[in-house]
């Protein structure tokens, strides 16, 4: 008796799982009508066929080395492979293997005849597949050339009307947050936090984690640019993002990419990805050395002068020292009573408008009624007889989010209502902001949540905060490590960006 095993694929346009039980049935019946024995299938989904990076197709290669089946039935040999050099290939491999490839639908005879037969057909699958893709490619580049939405998943802050990506004012509010909050310094993972917190979910309902904010601060598509092939069209998506946030985020993720701050020591150097040179403008980073005697230092450098992309006379400076001048002078400053009770007040108004603001309800409604919508034509579908798999174990998973929609927008209304007190505020910035500022989670607690970006310079350091300098008291602070020259003025011209109403520290010389 002799054996075979299945090999069933379906590529990613049109099929589906009912086109893989359609080849299963059609390749048992051959091999019923043949006298073989079916031991084992091997099954790609949602995998093209011009090349054999396949997992189950590569498994099957592998397998064939056991020499434990005589054949490999697929329902047409396009199933097989669509490259006519691939096919050949691993065909060679089979037949040292003792198998040979069957085509249940296309009846090739083991004649000279058949294997002339089988080659053209192989032939005419590759030019299928050639000729496909370029009318696809074809098909594409019209529907860029209109400005046209090209299909798939929708982009999270735009919707598809006629056709035509708009933007979703509600959805884009939040993209816009995700950009704003990135650029002054915030990470991935604490946003994504933030947004889970607030209940703000994606199109399909999923919370938005760290790694799709990282996916969603990387599309060009936020600043109305695609590019496709060579060719980069501006008239698909309408910016979300101007040029100038795009290129900050852009930089900060370049440097947090290459940082040792990101991947070794992580809170050792406290103030990476806020620290910048002031001869070159590249940020400066933390880098440990250790002497002959295994002693170890500690310092921040300039990026662009480690990696010698051009030159810069910043020297390297201890860490110790350039951290405990910042957050000892920073402390003096948050920690006066003065400056503290306007802190509070300015956390508690902001606090009290958002949350007063229907952005997340409006959100989550919009998401649950387009939830309930799809579910409804799902059960619509059914009554009329259409009943698969499939569409139950979908309306399962609307009926599912749909629960889980009306306890987020619950929760969102309860917010609204559960206001922080100005003392709660004050308490909490007093044990956590206010405490031991030799503790490092102190330290970092202040450089995340009021540090914008310091700009070291030869001769003084500028630390600009996220408070304006119009409330602040402006008296002098006094130094013991060096004569510090103190002043507080409205912030111009940093380093990153041109943001008015914030507070500028200067001292010299570090």
């Amino acid at each position: 008796m002799k054996t075979a095993v299945i090999y069933a694929r379906y590529s990613s346009d049109s099929q589906n799982e009912q086109s893989i039980e359609g080849q299963l049935r059609v390749c048992q019946q051959y091999a019923k009508n043949n006298d073989i024995v079916i031991v084992d299938t091997y099954i790609d989904r949602a995998m093209t066929g011009t090349n054999d990076n396949r997992p189950d197709f590569q498994r099957m290669i592998k397998d064939s080395n056991k020499k434990q089946w005589d054949y490999v039935i697929v329902y047409k040999l396009d199933r097989f492979s669509r490259n006519k050099y691939e096919t050949t290939i691993h065909k060679h491999t089979l037949n040292n293997n003792g198998v040979k490839v069957l085509s249940a639908m296309e009846n090739i005879p083991d004649t000279p005849e058949g294997i002339i037969l089988e080659s053209l057909l192989e032939g005419m699958n590759q030019y299928y597949s050639a000729e496909l893709s370029q009318k696809v490619l074809r098909g594409l580049k019209e529907s860029y050339l209109k400005g046209n939405f090209t299909g798939g998943n929708q982009l999270y802050g735009y919707d598809v009307v006629d056709k035509k990506n708009v933007i979703n004012p509600i959805e884009a509010k939040i993209v816009k947050e995700i950009f704003a909050r990135f650029a002054k310094g915030e990470t991935g993972k604490s946003i994504a936090d933030n947004l889970i917190a607030r209940g703000i979910r994606t199109k399909r309902g999923h919370y938005i984690d760290d790694k799709k904010i990282y996916n969603l601060i990387g599309n060009t598509k936020y600043i109305g640019k695609v590019q496709h092939g060579d060719t980069v069209y501006t008239n698909i998506y309408p910016a979300i993002i101007d040029e100038k946030t795009w290129q900050t985020v852009q930089s900060i993720r370049n440097t947090n990419k290459h940082s040792p701050g990101s991947k070794k020591e992580k809170f050792d150097y406290i103030l990476s990805g806020k620290l910048i040179c002031g001869d070159c403008k590249e940020f400066m980073v933390g880098i440990t050395s250790t002497n002959r005697w295994g002693t170890v230092y500690k310092y921040y450098t300039c990026l662009s002068k480690r990696r010698h992309k051009h030159k810069c006379d910043m020297q390297s400076i201890h860490r110790q020292f350039l951290e405990d001048l910042v957050f000892n002078k920073t402390w003096q400053l948050i920690c006066d009573n003065d400056d503290l009770d306007f802190l509070v007040n300015e956390i508690y108004k902001f606090h009290k408008k958002n949350t007063q603001e229907n952005e997340v309800i409006n959100s989550l409604e919009k998401q649950r009624a387009d939830a309930l919508k799809a579910s409804q034509n799902l059960i619509s579908a059914i009554e009329q007889g259409i009943i698969t798999e499939q569409t139950k174990i979908r309306l399962k998973e609307l009926e599912a989010q749909i629960s889980q929609y009306d306890i987020d927008i619950e929760i969102a209304k309860q917010r609204t209502y559960s206001y922080l007190t100005p003392e709660l505020i004050k308490e909490y910035l007093q044990k956590t902001i206010c405490g031991d500022i030799e503790n490092n989670e102190v330290r970092k607690s202040i450089a995340r949540n009021f540090i914008r970006e310091i700009i070291l310079y030869k001769d003084k350091i500028a630390i600009t905060y996220n408070f304006t300098d119009k409330h602040l008291t402006k008296k002098r602070i006094p130094d013991k490590i060096s004569d510090i020259e103190y002043e507080i003025k409205q912030i111009e011209n940093s380093a990153l960006n041109n943001i008015q109403g914030e507070y500028k520290y200067l001292c010299s010389p570090p």
